[in-house]
């Protein structure tokens, strides 16, 4: 019996020093490393805007640790670590990722962008305590879950959809719309969003359709119908691939309507597939103004490297690492402790002046701005 007690505590003295130094919560306190993850459609229909955050989480990894990593707290001087999973677009595999990460050494997941795939994911990162930064997501059911681990950049889609319909009506002069939607959360909770602020404002919805994002590439008959009541503006809740091809054909098919669409559309494949965008007005953000430090940064960095401007995806995967990193320096060591601390953080960001978050995990909503998408494609 005692030689048995023995050999049981040696084994246990040597799992204590022999572990002592890996990873706990994504802290290697031996390389003194912090590991984040990284997720979002990196291929598929939706990989652009997961090419995007992902070179912007880099871009910011990249930036901190050449600062000499975390700049305060108990991890002072730990560098950062990404490793970025691609969910494809598809909730189920998202899903199945939030479970490998969860289960992995990982402080915190940053991501994603498709509502759809942060709504399987989020649930999975509630249950085993892994906080999340969502990057670029809009659905507003995100926050509504009650989820303590959850923190959102961006703004809602309640709060474009609602947004565009006081435009319609206050700039625009229109009283009446016809609507094209696609058949996942970010295009019908748009819609759901839109028709509530619509009775409001007294904008009539002419007609209703709905597209399937990645099967449907030929629009003909949802154009034939949404044109035959003569609507004063076409609103297409979608996003950049569907939103090139409606522009596009409506324009093939003769009809000068104004079109108008969330920023969902502001990739470089919206404009390269829409052709003439004569009359094609986008809501977006204009916070990201090169004239602060923290935006000049991002595109010093970003533009000898890839080119151009940074797209939205790419600012807000950059600014989830910053936050990251205050709520770090905050205390955020472990799992547990930073989830506490990241409805505390107080950080400028550039996809938003200054991310701080109500107790739900939602963020302050910037201004928005409508503009020409002429005027959107030359500023990028």
């Amino acid at each position: 019996m005692f030689k048995k007690m023995a050999i049981i505590l040696v084994s246990l003295a040597f799992l204590a020093t022999g572990t002592a130094g890996w990873a706990k919560d994504g802290i290697d306190a031996a390389k003194k490393i912090i590991n984040l993850a990284g997720y979002d459609a990196c291929t598929g229909k939706y990989g652009d805007y997961g090419q995007g955050n992902k070179k912007g989480q880099e871009l910011a990894v990249e930036e901190i640790n050449e600062m000499g990593g975390i700049q305060a707290g108990p991890l002072k001087g730990y560098k950062l670590q990404l490793k970025f999973f691609d969910d494809r677009g598809d909730p189920k595999e998202s899903a199945n990722v939030a479970k490998n990460v969860s289960s992995s050494d990982f402080l915190v997941a940053l991501g994603p962008t498709m509502s759809s795939c942060a709504l399987a994911a989020t649930p999975v990162y509630f249950r085993n305590g892994v906080p999340n930064i969502v990057t670029y997501a809009n659905a507003n059911t995100l926050t509504e879950q009650g989820f303590d681990n959850v923190a959102r950049l961006t703004y809602t889609t309640r709060s474009i959809a609602y947004e565009m319909a006081m435009t319609v009506k206050d700039r625009f002069k229109k009283d009446s719309v016809a609507i094209i939607s696609e058949n996942q959360d970010y295009g019908q909770q748009l819609l759901k969003g839109f028709k509530e602020k619509a009775k409001e404002t007294g904008v009539k919805i002419t007609s209703e359709s709905v597209i399937t994002p990645g099967q449907d590439i030929d629009f003909k008959s949802v154009l034939m119908k949404a044109k035959a009541d003569n609507p004063g503006m076409l609103l297409i809740f979608v996003t950049y691939n569907e939103g090139g091809l409606l522009v596009k054909q409506v324009r093939q098919m003769g009809w000068d309507v104004p079109i108008y669409g969330p920023d969902g559309l502001i990739e470089p494949k919206f404009f390269e597939l829409a052709g003439d965008m004569k009359e094609t007005y986008i809501l977006l953000s204009p916070t990201v103004d090169v004239k602060r430090p923290a935006a000049k940064v991002l595109v010093d960095r970003w533009t000898p490297k890839y080119g151009g401007f940074p797209p939205l995806a790419a600012i807000y995967g950059y600014d989830a690492v910053k936050v990251a990193a205050k709520v770090i320096e905050m205390g955020g060591v472990d799992r547990k402790s930073f989830i506490q601390n990241l409805k505390k953080v107080k950080v400028e960001g550039v996809g938003n002046p200054m991310y701080e978050f109500d107790e739900t995990g939602e963020g302050k909503r910037p201004s928005f701005v409508t503009l020409p998408a002429i005027e959107v494609k030359d500023q990028k």
